[in-house]
């Protein structure tokens, strides 16, 4: 039995599920901080249940995403672009390039994007070889589209450089100075670890189906959401819609697909409005209004796309109970001083030539229990830019070490797989495997990166 083979049958054993294992990860951060700051226990239980609807903002923006972009993917105009991308893969290795590609691209563009992005055509790609015979393995092309997420923050998602490139930013009275995009997301060695990374990802994912001497399609049993399903579902969705309108005059029908276009034009209105007026910029909200005007001009009328939120809603549900706790752990992390007594740990034995390599790796660690980009480079900007100023190391590269990091761990953070998780219909034991070994691998491109820009 081959080392992979022995890692996936581990993690398929072993791994839990992911409300579990953000169940565990908050028992392991209440041990730290109780073991290494002198926070007592009523303290702690008070910064845990304050942080617990810390994200609860977020956590709406995320269960829209994934149901708007759910409802979407589920509509005839987009189903048909769909099957026709996933034929245009006509071998595995095609497969796999096409599924990281696209998750990385839209991850440049929208972080939420790329999960969302990769985890529809996966999807496609595994349901289409169902009937094509095309060899390949479902939860390793999920996983390698998950891997193109681990990019985003080199490009113009990045909420790291684009927060220090932006007036009025945390770290603004440490440097009194902004840190221009030319000097974090356009320098030559971002591009290329770009590529690298990237390159790494593919490479990785290749090597594995190789290993694997995959003779089918591979696609797990039990899946949450399986993928014969869908059609059926589908067609009763729409049979229950057609009868609804067999009911309805020749009027009604009219009215109900008018309504339909009407709220989508509005609501798409605004969107341009808002980029008129903002310029070339994505953030949560403006993504998930987009989803829903185009999801209500695609759709028959209201009821129509009522019932495939309905359907939609159903997958996202996990996100409303995983998020809170997630946010709990968020809530020791930053308020019992433990991420920060780590920062400053790192800080104190850094020489000007480790100083990038130690951001990251501490980014990595703190990103597994801080899995907001935001919040982070809140928490480790300051002290990263001031021992950057003594060293006199430069201050992009630094901001990128922590990006680096920030985005790295996200391979291995289920907080961060959920959306791809809910939309693939595929458990977390099914990925684990793939996402700890891309999280190795692209560890060596990232940290080259750095030594490249430090040089």
């Amino acid at each position: 039995m081959s080392t992979l083979q022995r890692l996936r049958e581990l993690m398929e054993q072993r791994i839990p599920d992911p409300l579990t294992f953000a169940v565990w990860l908050t028992l392991c951060m209440i041990g730290l901080a109780l073991a290494l700051t002198p926070v007592s226990p009523g303290e702690l239980v008070l910064q845990w249940g304050a942080g617990l609807s810390a994200l609860l903002a977020f956590t709406m923006q995320m269960v829209l995403i994934i149901t708007t972009a759910y409802v979407l993917a589920h509509t005839a105009f987009i189903q048909r672009g769909l099957v026709r991308l996933a034929k245009v893969a006509k071998s595995p290795t095609q497969a796999y390039v096409l599924v990281v590609l696209t998750g990385a691209f839209f991850s440049l563009l929208s972080w939420p994007l790329g999960p969302i992005s990769a985890a529809l055509v996966a999807r496609e790609i595994a349901r289409d070889s169902l009937s094509s015979g095309l060899k390949v393995h479902y939860p390793l092309l999920a996983a390698g589209g998950f891997g193109g997420f681990v990019v985003w923050e080199m490009g113009y998602s990045s909420s790291i450089a684009l927060a220090v490139a932006t007036e009025g930013n945390p770290t603004f009275s440490v440097i009194n100075r902004l840190i221009p995009i030319q000097d974090t997301l356009l320098t030559w060695w971002n591009l290329l670890t770009i590529g690298t990374t990237l390159t790494a990802v593919i490479v990785t994912v290749l090597l594995c189906h190789r290993r694997m001497q995959i003779t089918a399609p591979v696609i797990p049993d039990d899946l949450i959401t399986p993928l014969k399903i869908d059609q059926t579902k589908a067609s009763a969705t729409q049979s229950k819609h057609a009868e609804h309108i067999g009911e309805e005059s020749t009027d009604e029908k009219y009215t109900g697909r008018l309504m339909s276009l009407l709220t989508g034009v509005l609501i798409l209105s605004y969107v341009l409005y808002w980029f008129y007026r903002e310029g070339v910029s994505l953030e949560l909200n403006i993504v998930n209004w987009t989803f829903l005007g185009l999801g209500l001009l695609l759709v028959r009328s209201l009821p129509h796309y009522s019932d495939l939120f309905a359907d939609g809603a159903r997958v996202a549900s996990p996100t409303l109970l995983q998020y809170p706790l997630y946010a709990g752990i968020m809530g020791i992390a930053l308020q019992s001083g433990l991420a920060e007594q780590f920062t400053s740990q790192l800080i104190s034995i850094a020489t000007a030539e480790a100083l990038p390599l130690l951001a990251f790796l501490s980014a990595g660690v703190i990103n597994i229990f801080i899995p907001s980009g935001g919040a982070q480079w809140a928490l480790q900007g300051p002290s990263f830019l001031e021992a950057a100023k003594l060293m006199e190391v430069d201050l992009g590269l630094i901001t990128m070490s922590v990006a680096y990091g920030d985005q790295w761990t996200n391979l291995i953070q289920p907080f961060t797989a959920i959306p791809l998780l809910a939309l693939t219909g595929l458990r977390l034991k099914h990925i684990y495997s793939f996402m700890l070994l891309l999280c190795l691998t692209t560890s060596f491109p990232l940290m080259v990166g750095l030594l490249l820009g430090n040089s």
